[in-house]
């Protein structure tokens, strides 16, 4: 009757975790084949820069003798809830939840001294038994190496793929190829290899310096035919913010550019890429035109546009981009392409305003010369009122934009 008991409990853990995975539209296996390479920091900054574009995200740290999750996001010490037989995971943001071993336990510098079968259990219940909700993406956290963890989540979680993180030292990459291994056994397809720690920015002199070498992570990926995400520098800043429980976004560096390029590769790479807006209810994508920092107000012949992502009410995104070159349609065409949504301007011909509503993009007219974070954030509080007949008056202005 025990055995019968243990197989109907299983039974009905299989169905929940299915259930719950059948709710994630892509699953992440963030792993290593040494520690120390950062992998912990690049999955903990892959969960947020994702947040921060709009998606829903549940970041799972299933390193349980070494979880170092919760640190890095300033949520040690913290204790979980249960709510009937759920557990609530930590609210990181309203679209990104994140569960670590370290909320459950009574201090959290506790140790774990436990066995493969005990560790598997945990695993399973983080995926049965975690109230997450509909996810785009659960990225999950393993330890170092090939052991009990990465092989329950291979065997537990349907269609995860890899993401696997190196340093440019051999050492590093002879593990890395036993994870490539790994992954080829227990068929997980791997999205590609990010290699951190990849020179050293003297923040003297600007030089960067080769400290553990630079440029294997990419020749082994090229070796094995998987895609190269991109590198990381070893920044003091991303040290320094760790410590004090915040994420790379949070840092005005190059490590920042460099992270966001990860994930926009990441994102490529995924053969069902999903909707950015998809159970965001307040996200946009806003577009500016500008000149020397502030709004152009000559829309047409705009040599640059601010492009400006909002997420959960806050600017989440913002990039500077450059048009195809002026021509009637050209450029209201490649707003829309860029998958803005609303586009804020000083004027604009009727024509223009004509292409961009029947694309679906909402305009407002007669901004005043401002930066565009500034105008962003009046244009959310409602302050920008659109003065209706501005936007025909747009070749009335006199002023320079971008040499024409």
């Amino acid at each position: 009757m025990a055995c019968n008991s243990n197989d109907q409990e299983q039974k009905a853990q299989d169905q929940k975790i299915n259930s719950f995975l059948q709710n994630v539209d892509h699953k992440i296996l963030v792993m290593s084949g040494k520690g120390g390479v950062g992998k912990s920091t690049v999955a903990t900054n892959l969960a947020v820069f994702l947040n921060n574009q709009g998606y829903k995200v549940g970041l799972l740290d299933v390193d349980v003798h070494g979880p170092s999750i919760a640190g890095l996001l300033g949520l040690t010490g913290l204790r979980l809830n249960t709510l009937g037989s759920q557990i609530q995971p930590y609210h990181y943001t309203d679209n990104l939840k994140v569960m670590s071993i370290q909320g459950l336990l009574d201090q959290p510098d506790d140790p774990l001294i436990w066995r493969g079968p005990v560790k598997i259990g945990i695993i399973r219940q983080f995926l049965a038994d975690v109230n997450w909700g509909p996810l785009d993406f659960l990225i999950i956290d393993s330890p170092p190496g090939t052991g009990d963890e990465p092989l329950t989540v291979a065997q537990t979680v349907t269609d995860c793929q890899a993401v696997i993180v190196t340093t440019p030292q051999e050492i590093a990459l002879a593990d890395v190829r036993k994870s490539i291994q790994f992954c080829q056994k227990v068929n997980m397809p791997i999205l590609g290899i990010i290699e951190n720690m990849s020179g050293f920015v003297c923040p003297s002199c600007g030089d960067m310096h080769a400290i553990f070498k630079s440029g294997g992570g990419e020749k082994t990926a090229a070796k094995y035919q998987l895609p190269f995400l991109g590198q990381l520098p070893i920044d003091p800043n991303v040290v320094t913010a760790g410590d004090a429980g915040q994420s790379i976004d949070s840092l005005s560096s190059h490590t920042k550019e460099k992270m966001q390029h990860i994930v926009e590769q990441l994102l490529q790479k995924l053969p069902n890429k999903p909707n950015k807006q998809k159970g965001v209810e307040n996200n946009m994508k806003i577009a500016i035109p500008v000149v020397q920092g502030k709004l152009c107000t000559h829309f047409g012949h705009c040599e640059q546009f601010a492009i400006i992502t909002v997420a959960a009410g806050k600017i989440a995104k913002q990039e500077t981009l450059t048009p195809p070159p002026h021509a009637p349609g050209v450029i209201p065409n490649w707003v829309a392409d860029q998958g803005c949504t609303d586009i804020i301007v000083g004027g604009m011909g009727e024509a223009a305003q004509a292409i961009l509503m029947q694309r679906g993009v909402k305009v407002s007219c007669g901004a005043p010369s401002d930066t565009p974070e500034n105008l962003v954030a009046a244009y959310l509080r409602g302050e920008l009122v659109d003065s209706g007949n501005t936007c025909d008056h747009e070749h009335g202005h006199e002023h320079s934009c971008g040499g024409h």
